[in-house]
């Protein structure tokens, strides 16, 4: 990945920055603490993977700003792409990733940010976590590799090298053995089954035999119960029969019964309706006055409301009479005002043009001069269409040559200031003497130092008595006291002995007392004698501490003579290997002084420069007359478009001509009216009189209308008892011969029901007399033959079906042996995947391909990183990468990566260097892993970022640092360092300088 742009809006603390990273190779951005500058990089890194060194992405908008915007340009296998990331403080981002084609920008932007993230990762081979563990030394994070732990430390190497792909195939060896090795049981499973199947066929056999033989004896007895209970059914059938004529006869009974009842309820309707229309013709009389009230009011009601409807007529008329004569009279006045703007439009046009029509010659003039100059313009684009590729192989050409220029220089540079430092570090007999006068002094120092550990033992044996002689001392101390005890009871009177608990009495307490004081004597003595030993004990220790001590403070020079024999012995070894190592830098030296004199670099682009160059004169183009002559044509651009004004301009002269003459003689008869125009509005006058003449003709009284309608209202009830009235007298003729009809059909009925009681009467008779003559067990009987029928059928069932399947069974016994011998076929072939696919598993896994790539990628890593720390700190500092430890286990060995560094006082951890050297170390590692990178083709690394770092080392630190990245720098296509040191700004021949302003951070490229 090549930076070629980087463009910022409202991004930490820029406005708005543009980066151009074409005419940059190795550069430094510099400026004050806080200006900005890391930002650039975090803007790079945001930009590229949507991750930087804030936690919360809102924290990157500038203070003020609403959305945060970075532009990336980059080359990446020989592809230009653009990369549009924004993001706003209300959660929304956008992501647009692009290719550069011939026809301009093509969008590669997926469904969604993660989508298109991912296909961005994908075509760089590289992700952040990569990026700044290789190639970007962030600021304060340089030891970001070294500090991890070493399964993460091999993790990490492992997907720089891109070996993730080892560890899909052997994922997917894995899945493909589970899938061989279920394929195997299952296999195994149905070949178990088939055997076992086979197994059961004699048995299987021997109990089709016995169904069939059973299946026989139940149907002989189904054929007999079948006989038997047919005679059954046919007495059933006659006693059911029977039953049915009954049952018949007991329904057409309720039959009749419900008729009688509904016919019943019909007569008592229609009688009483004949009474209720005989109540409303006896008020005939009365209904019939108010219905005659009723119809007059009505009538004067309807004279009243044709009167309204005739005025309401003659009021709409009166206001569109109106109407047109207000819109005759508006439309006129806006025909005018039309016509009116229409002819002030047309003179100002008319205006226009006549001016550009005056200006014609001057037109033509300019048009002539811009044809010539596009005439010139034509000539020197098809020249520069030649000149360009031989102009892009000069620079080509001439960066080649400065390029193999700076190299030589770079390379003079570094082995004039080695061959300086080793021929001051070239000190071997003062070294040797050194060497000599430190091990007599360290021969001295470890006889001291064996003496002293003498006395700590002998101190260590004077304690040891010491707590010996306490111990007893206490223990005499408890026994004295004991016997001090023992005394004060024989003192008292009566008091027994207080060993036997016999009495004691004269001479006998006497002698027991004596012997107990003479025990305590000899106790007391003793414990004065341990008293005296503990004096003498304490006395020589003390004397042996203070000797321990002197002998410390005399051994006190011990490590650091010892460290400093170390480094003497580094030195002597290290002025053995300079003095080699100069004069094949001497000789190297002159080498490259004498092609320096000589030009004698970058032979083959020379040569190709000077026949470029050779073309170039022959084209005889220049890139200034190019772009004056593209001024001349813009200059006399504005011709071509006023050519084009002119010639619309004449022809719209005449147009606008005969327009104005039709808008003034438009005008002119709007302004005069017609003799037609004016008797429309006349006859619409006369109109509109007429109509207020005819409504107030019109007598209608509206109080009138009002009461009357509410009389009308206050009689309806009298027209709807008139219409009763006269339904009823229309109905009581048919009422009358209903009820009639009604009476003769109820007598009808009930003739009826008692026929049908005397049938059912006669049925039941019947019914009772079968019941005798039929035995109560006959219907018992049945019952128990259907019941034995249905369950010998179900046995029968069950029987043809268990045949059924057995004859299916032994059919498949036929093919089960074909069936087995394909099982146990493809039983091998899945066995023989199986073992395939454990193979590549292992071979694939984190100890098979991928580790030995990582065992042969770590040497060279290991060169490289010993080849820059050993300009970084003069050969003092050697690290190595050990990838094999032991456990705690006996005979167990991990898998690690570990970093062993080794100084000339011996191997020591990585964290007691200082932050200086142990910068170093970081920047070697990291720079070794960036160039094995870029020289490996897995991955693209072509850029490498330093973030500060120079702050922790010294001057002649700061030099072997930039020395160094001279030295890489034609292994990479772009390197940015960031300094805030001004004295390192001119050691780059590119810098950055960016500045802090009340509007924001600025930047600025210097050459």
């Amino acid at each position: 990945m090549i930076p070629v742009r980087l463009t910022l809006r409202q991004f930490f603390s820029y406005e708005r920055a543009v980066l151009d990273f074409s005419n940059l190779h190795t550069a430094c951005i510099c400026g004050d603490n806080g200006a900005g500058k890391s930002a650039l990089l975090e803007a790079l890194t945001w930009g590229i993977w949507g991750q930087c060194r804030v936690s919360v992405e809102d924290h990157l908008i500038r203070q003020g700003a609403t959305e945060a915007q970075v532009e990336v340009i980059y080359q990446s296998f020989a592809q230009t792409y653009r990369i549009l990331r924004s993001r706003s403080l209300n959660g929304q981002g956008s992501l647009e990733w692009q290719i550069q084609t011939g026809q301009g920008w093509r969008s590669l932007t997926q469904k969604g940010i993660r989508a298109t993230q991912q296909a961005i990762q994908t075509q760089l081979r590289l992700d952040y976590n990569t990026f700044i563990n290789s190639a970007y030394l962030r600021q304060g994070r340089a030891d970001e590799f070294t500090l991890k732990r070493p399964g993460d430390r091999k993790r990490l190497l492992a997907e720089m090298l891109e070996l993730q792909q080892y560890e899909r195939l052997a994922e997917q060896c894995r899945e493909q053995f589970r899938t061989a090795k279920l394929q195997v049981e299952l296999y195994q499973k149905q070949l178990d089954r088939q055997t076992a199947q086979l197994q059961q066929q004699q048995q299987i056999q021997t109990e089709f035999e016995a169904l069939h033989a059973q299946q026989v004896q139940l149907e002989a007895a189904q054929d007999s119960d079948r006989h038997l209970l047919e005679a059954v059914k046919a007495r059933d059938r006659r006693c059911q029969q029977a039953q049915q004529q009954q049952d018949w006869q007991q329904q057409q009974l309720e039959t009749l019964r419900a008729t009688l009842q509904q016919t019943e309820s019909q007569w008592r309707q229609q009688r009483q309706r004949r009474q209720d229309l005989q109540q409303s013709i006896d008020r005939a009389a009365t209904i019939e006055a108010g219905d005659r009230q009723y119809r007059q009011i009505a009538q004067q009601v309807e004279q009243l409301q044709q009167q309204f409807q005739q005025r309401q007529t003659l009021l709409q008329a009166q206001q569109d009479l109106q109407t047109q004569i207000a819109a005759r009279e508006h439309q006129q006045s806006l025909a005018l005002h039309k016509l009116q703007t229409q002819l002030e439009q047309l003179e100002h046009t008319q205006a226009a043009d006549r001016a550009i029509v005056a200006e014609g010659d001057r037109i033509a003039s300019a048009v002539a001069s811009y044809r010539q100059a596009q005439a010139n313009l034509t000539r020197l684009d098809r020249l520069q269409a030649k000149a360009a590729p031989l102009l892009a192989q000069q620079q080509t050409y001439q960066s080649a040559i400065e390029r193999d220029r700076d190299r030589l220089l770079a390379r003079q540079e570094t082995l004039h200031q080695q061959v300086s430092e080793a021929q001051q570090m070239a000190q071997h007999q003062q070294v040797a003497q050194a060497v000599a006068e430190i091990e007599t002094q360290l021969e001295e120092l470890h006889k001291l130092r064996v003496y002293q550990q003498r006395v700590l033992e002998k101190g260590q044996e004077r304690r040891a008595l010491v707590q010996q002689l306490q111990e007893r001392q206490r223990s005499l101390q408890r026994e004295w006291q004991r016997l001090e005890d023992r005394s004060r009871q024989l003192q008292s009177p009566g008091q027994a002995c207080p060993l036997c608990e016999q009495a004691l009495e004269g001479d006998r307490r006497t002698a027991v007392f004596t012997k107990q004081q003479v025990q305590q004597e000899d106790v007391s003595e003793q414990i004065w004698v341990i008293r005296e030993q503990l004096a003498v004990s304490d006395r020589e220790i003390e004397l042996l501490q203070t000797e321990y001590r002197d002998l410390s403070e005399q051994l006190a020079p011990f490590d650091r003579q010892l460290e400093q024999q170390g480094r003497l012995r580094q030195q002597l070894e290290a002025s053995q290997q300079q003095t080699e190592q100069v004069q094949l830098w001497q000789a190297e030296l002159e080498e490259i002084d004498a092609i320096l004199a000589a030009r004698t670099y970058a032979f083959s682009a020379r040569s190709h420069l000077a026949a470029v160059d050779a073309a170039l004169a022959q084209l005889n183009y220049n890139d200034k007359d190019h772009a004056l002559c593209r001024s001349e044509v813009e200059r006399w651009r504005w011709a071509a478009f006023k050519q084009s004004e002119l010639r619309k301009a004449r022809q719209r002269l005449d147009r606008t001509r005969a327009a104005i003459a039709d808008c003034c003689s438009q005008i002119a008869t709007l302004n005069a009216p017609t003799q037609a125009q004016n008797r429309e509005i006349v006859q619409l006058a006369q109109q509109l009189s007429q109509v207020r003449e005819r409504f107030a003709c019109i007598p209608y009284d509206e109080t009138a209308h009002q009461q009357l309608q509410q009389q009308l209202k206050a009689l309806q009830q009298w027209r709807s008892q008139a219409e009763a009235l006269q339904q009823a007298r229309e109905q009581l003729p048919q009422c009358t011969a209903a009820c009639a009809e009604l009476e003769q059909l109820l007598h009808t009925h009930r003739q009826a029901l008692s026929d049908c009681q005397q049938r059912l009467d006669a049925a039941q008779r019947e019914l009772a007399e079968l019941d005798r003559s039929a035995p109560c067990a006959a219907t018992a009987s049945a019952t128990e033959f259907e019941t034995a029928i249905g369950q010998r059928r179900k046995t029968l069932d069950r029987i043809l079906s268990q045949l059924g399947a057995k004859q299916q069974q032994l059919r498949q016994f036929e093919t089960l042996e074909q069936d087995r011998a394909d099982t146990t076929q493809q039983l091998a072939q899945f066995r023989r995947q199986l073992q395939v696919y454990r193979e590549l598993a292992r071979a694939y896994g984190s100890n098979g391909i991928p580790a030995l790539i990582i065992e042969t990628v770590l040497p060279e890593l290991e060169a490289e990183a010993n080849q820059i720390l050993g300009r970084l700190t003069h050969h003092q500092l050697h690290l190595q990468f050990i990838t094999q430890r032991s456990s705690r286990h006996k005979g167990k060995i991990i898998d690690t990566l570990d970093i062993a560094i080794a100084d000339p006082r011996g191997t020591r951890p990585y964290e007691t260097y200082s932050g200086g050297e142990a910068f170093r170390i970081n920047f070697a590692i990291r720079l070794a892993l960036s160039r094995l990178l870029a020289q490996r083709s897995g991955a693209s690394l072509q850029t490498l970022a330093i973030d500060e770092g120079f702050g922790s080392q010294d001057g002649a630190g700061r030099d072997h640092l930039v020395s160094a990245i001279n030295a890489v720098a034609d292994d990479f296509s772009c390197i940015l360092a960031i300094t805030h040191i001004p004295s390192l700004r001119d050691r780059f021949p590119s810098r950055i300088q960016v500045s802090r302003t009340a509007s924001g951070s600025h930047l600025e490229v210097l050459n």
